[in-house]
C-alpha cells in the first residue's frame, strides 16, 4: 500500500481514542483531551512555510493564546509535506554533509525535500534523490518506511520515509541548494555503528536508518 492510499481514508485531524494501544500507565492521567483552536492568525510567509499564532484551548480551560504552529504551504491530504530518502549504492548507505544554517553546524543527512503540488511522496523521493545525491532508483526499487511527524509539536508536517535500494550513479540534476556538500557512503556495519555511537544528529535520518535496519533483519538480511 502506497503512503498517500495509508491515509486517504481517514482524517490527519481526528482520532479514535479508543482505537490506541498503550504500554504500561505509569501515573492515573486520562488519555489527554483534545485541543480546542479558538483562533489563527498568520504572522509570517515565504514561498515555502506559515507561520501561526494559534489561541489553543482545552476542556480545562487551560489557554495559549499564540501558540506557534509552523505549516509548510504544500501538503497532501495525509498532511505528507516532505520526504526523507536513503540511498543505497553498491549495497552502502549513502549520506550528505550539509551545513544547516540554522544550527551552524555540518550535519550527516539523507536526501530530502518537498513535495511538490501534484505530485506524489513516492514521485517526491525519487525526485529529490537525483537532484541532491546524482543516484537513481528505479520506481519498483524505492522501499517505504512509513512516515513520522518531525516535530509534532510545532510542524505541521508529516515526513514520507523511503529506502531507495539498487540505486545507479548519475549526476545531481540541481545543484543550486546551498549548504550541499559531499556524499560519504558507509558499509553497513559502519552505519550500524553511527546508530549505536549516537553520532547522527538528524532525526529522519536515524529513523531511516533504523527503520530500514529493523526491516532488513525481519527479511534475513536482505532487502
Amino acid at each position: 500500500m502506497s503512503i498517500s492510499s495509508w491515509f486517504k481514508t481517514s482524517s490527519v485531524l481526528t482520532y479514535d481514542r479508543a482505537s490506541i494501544e498503550y504500554g504500561g500507565i505509569l501515573n492515573d492521567s486520562a488519555i489527554p483531551p483534545e485541543v480546542i483552536l479558538k483562533q489563527r492568525r498568520t504572522v509570517f510567509e515565504n514561498s515555502k512555510f506559515f507561520v501561526y499564532a494559534d489561541h489553543i484551548a482545552d476542556e480545562s480551560g487551560h489557554e495559549v493564546p499564540d501558540y506557534l504552529v509552523v505549516a509548510p504551504r504544500i501538503q497532501t491530504p495525509a498532511m505528507i509535506t516532505g520526504v526523507t530518502v536513503l540511498p543505497i549504492y553498491e549495497n552502502r548507505i549513502v549520506l550528505i554533509r550539509t551545513f544547516r544554517h540554522a544550527v551552524r553546524s555540518v550535519v550527516l543527512e539523507t536526501a530530502r525535500g518537498f513535495v511538490d503540488p501534484n505530485e506524489t511522496p513516492e514521485e517526491a523521493a525519487l525526485r529529490e534523490l537525483t537532484e541532491e545525491t546524482g543516484l537513481i532508483c528505479a520506481p519498483d526499487c524505492l522501499v517505504e518506511l512509513g512516515t513520522c511527524f518531525p516535530e509534532a509539536s510545532t510542524l505541521q508536517a508529516r515526513v514520507g520515509l523511503f529506502v531507495a535500494t539498487h540505486c545507479s550513479l548519475s549526476d545531481r540534476t540541481d545543484t543550486s541548494e546551498i549548504g550541499l556538500g559531499e556524499l560519504v557512503s558507509f558499509s553497513m556495519e559502519e552505519a550500524e555503528g553511527l546508530l549505536r555511537n549516537m553520532s547522527l544528529e538528524d532525526v529522519t535520518t536515524s529513523l531511516c536508518l533504523h527503520r530500514f535496519f529493523a526491516n532488513r533483519r525481519s527479511a534475513g538480511g536482505v532487502m
